[in-house]
């Protein structure tokens, strides 16, 4: 009888491998990634090799703790309480784009006379690309990580029974959508196309992988307070963290933006006579630093890293919001 075999791409490199029947794991010629196939479900399974010591764990926290506005005792007086390496599952998944997205952008150009013209340009983008998708395949709790950073390291499943493992929950299907979702946003975005008139894309999945990911939790105590860091089994890097902030650093952060942006607005005002869009510039300016310092500090005083439900906004994401807000306000006021 003429032997069976499957043809699949290793979602470690992306090589051609061949599987015969009823093979439940193989090893990639290219990469030397071990896989175990799930066969009915069309999904294939790769685990991580933990390259990573319990004191190199607690290492990289501590490094962390000396990094940013963290309390300054924070390394005298924080408490290593409790140290575990888990796996954590993570969907993975590569989808193409092909297509073509059309619309246009409109430049302003002021003539001689002062007087500012608006012309339509025409975009027209033709998209081809694959894009990879990851996801945290079960609830993370409070441990701050929804996605996957690293894709390459010595795969194999031989932690595994010495390392607790997180059950996958979250379904194929949603993966898969969350994935074709994702493709789409970033094809559009890639697209650089301001105002869509028409868009014809079409959307192929790929692969998809379930891959198990080595994390070291790190829990620590300070002033009675329990707080904790994940840290990277693979590359050894800080993947999330919780930390107490320095309410030093941070009250003089305040007085000095509310002081800033208190100046410019009313310097501002104080211009409305003179000239309006100098007038104007100044009030938006303060307002400005008024509201990157609320939005900074709005949360008190723990220093957040990582992918928290309530993580307080980043600055190059509160930067964004506030320059939405005054594309808004310069079109109103036009």
């Amino acid at each position: 009888m003429t032997d069976v075999s499957v043809a699949l791409n290793c979602p470690a490199c992306g090589g051609a491998i061949s599987v015969a029947e009823g093979v439940d794991t193989v090893v990639c010629s290219y990469c030397s990634s071990t896989l175990f196939i799930e066969g009915d479900r069309g999904v294939t399974t790769i685990a991580f090799r933990n390259r990573l010591s319990k004191q190199r764990a607690v290492d990289a926290s501590r490094r962390w703790w000396s990094k940013g506005w963290k309390a300054r005792d924070l390394k005298r007086a924080g408490k290593i309480v409790e140290v575990y390496p888990i796996y954590l599952p993570f969907w993975r998944a590569t989808t193409r784009v092909a297509g073509w997205i059309c619309g246009y952008e409109i430049r302003r150009h002021t003539d001689s006379k002062g007087r500012v013209h608006e012309q339509k340009v025409p975009k027209e983008v033709m998209v081809l690309r694959d894009y990879q998708f990851s996801e945290i395949a079960a609830d993370p709790g409070d441990l701050g990580i929804r996605s996957l950073r690293n894709f390459s390291g010595e795969t194999s499943f031989a932690d595994f029974d010495m390392i607790p493992t997180f059950e996958a929950t979250n379904s194929r299907d949603d993966a898969v959508a969350h994935a074709k979702q994702e493709a789409i946003s970033r094809a559009r975005s890639s697209a650089g196309i301001p105002r869509v008139t028409m868009e014809r894309l079409h959307i192929f999945p790929r692969r998809l992988s379930m891959v198990y990911y080595p994390v070291w939790v790190v829990r620590y105590e300070y002033r009675e307070r329990m707080y904790l860091t994940t840290v990277d089994g693979v590359t050894g890097m800080l993947l999330s963290g919780r930390a107490p902030g320095d309410p030093l650093f941070q009250s003089l952060a305040i007085t000095a933006g509310s002081s800033v942006g208190g100046l410019l607005a009313a310097l501002g005002i104080m211009l409305s006579t003179v000239r309006a869009e100098v007038a104007f510039g100044g009030i938006l300016a303060g307002l400005a630093v008024l509201y990157l310092t609320y939005r900074f500090f709005r949360h008190g005083s723990e220093i957040i890293e990582g992918d928290f439900r309530h993580k307080p906004a980043s600055m190059s994401q509160t930067v964004k919001e506030f320059q939405d807000i005054a594309r808004t306000l310069q079109g109103d006021y036009r």
